[in-house]
């Protein structure tokens, strides 16, 4: 992966993103590789779905009526969650969510959002670089294995949340972020996301003159320029 970039990539991302790559076609707890690649193909084909670009360009995306352009053959209400997601994450309302949920669980919606959003940081990547999109793995068709009992809570969102750690840093923030405790119900969910995030945001050992600050800095500016509100 990225062996083609006329620009330098770390090893630790190229390394991490490869793991997730290969993940992605694997079969998780609540969904089967063929679901999961699927699910990427969806994601790819909703940035040229005709529903999708005529809901972005009205005032309410709810004010546009039609079918998906579909690129496999998941049960609409996913295709319709998986194009949302992908195209107009700014206007997802709690009743997509409701709709969702009232068919599936709760675990494999957060498996669904971990696939999709590891996806995109990928697919960003190679766009970003000029790069053809990387192709997919072989999918698993095993079914999936479940996931261990995991402590969670209730904490005012969408989904349970992981037992908040009460210790706070010396500035004090907690220990864990919500984005991580929003996962908590599904650990492979957590794992995949993260292996393919952390290694974007964290500054650690990478050689830059930037601060953490000045980094945090343009960080905010991007996501404010690009309406990413979190």
């Amino acid at each position: 992966m990225y062996g083609q970039s006329q620009l330098p990539v770390r090893d630790d991302l190229r390394k991490a993103h490869e793991s997730v790559w290969r993940s992605i076609s694997a079969t998780g707890s609540y969904w089967s590789g063929v679901d999961r690649v699927a699910f990427v193909q969806e994601a790819r084909r909703a940035l040229t779905c005709r529903l999708c670009v005529s809901r972005k360009l009205a005032i309410s995306p709810n004010a546009v009526d039609g079918d998906h352009d579909s690129a496999t053959s998941l049960d609409p209400l996913i295709v319709d969650l998986v194009h949302r997601i992908r195209t107009d994450p700014g206007r997802y309302t709690k009743s997509i969510f409701d709709r969702f949920v009232s068919k599936y669980s709760v675990e494999q919606y957060i498996e669904l959002i971990s696939v999709v959003a590891s996806s995109v940081v990928v697919d960003t990547m190679h766009f970003s670089l000029g790069l053809a999109l990387p192709d997919l793995h072989e999918p698993d068709a095993t079914k999936p294995r479940g996931n261990e009992p995991a402590l969670v809570e209730e904490g005012g969102a969408w989904v349970p949340l992981s037992r908040q750690d009460q210790s706070r840093s010396d500035l004090g923030f907690r220990g864990v972020p919500n984005i991580l405790r929003s996962m908590g119900a599904v650990s492979s969910a957590i794992s995949l996301f993260f292996t393919c995030f952390k290694n974007h945001y964290s500054m650690m050992g990478v050689p830059l003159d930037l601060q953490a600050s000045q980094t945090e800095f343009i960080a905010a500016r991007v996501s404010a320029l690009n309406q990413c509100f979190y």
